[in-house]
């Protein structure tokens, strides 16, 4: 198993280190994957993309869409669902995230 750590704003993959633009949230690790959650900061420009996946090797793998058309409906966290990842937007609802393109999929109201 690849070894991860993140603090701040700088997730590192084995022995590869990636800045990233804003401090990293969450971390989730899947097979052959390492998918990132950034959390930018309240009233700054973004576009609404906050996570991001990566090979073991520390390769951008893609960026995921964001889940509405308005930036500020981030994704909030991440967990697992069975087979699936699921993310829990900022507007209420959650999404199955394609683990090979970061395509989105609504699965509805999420309740919280």
């Amino acid at each position: 198993m690849t070894q991860i750590h993140y603090e701040d704003n700088v997730l590192t993959i084995g022995d590869e280190s990636i800045s990233m633009e804003y401090t990293i949230s969450q971390v989730l690790e899947e097979p052959d994957i390492v998918i990132a959650v950034l959390y930018p900061p309240e009233g700054e420009q973004h576009d609404g993309r906050n996570v991001v996946a990566f090979d073991t090797d520390g390769n951008q793998l893609w960026r995921s869409a964001r889940p509405e058309d308005a930036t500020s409906h981030l994704f909030g966290e991440l967990y697992k669902e069975g087979g699936d990842v699921i993310g829990w937007s900022w507007n209420h609802n959650e999404y199955k995230i394609d683990l090979e393109t970061g395509e989105l999929e609504n699965l509805g109201y999420g309740g919280k």
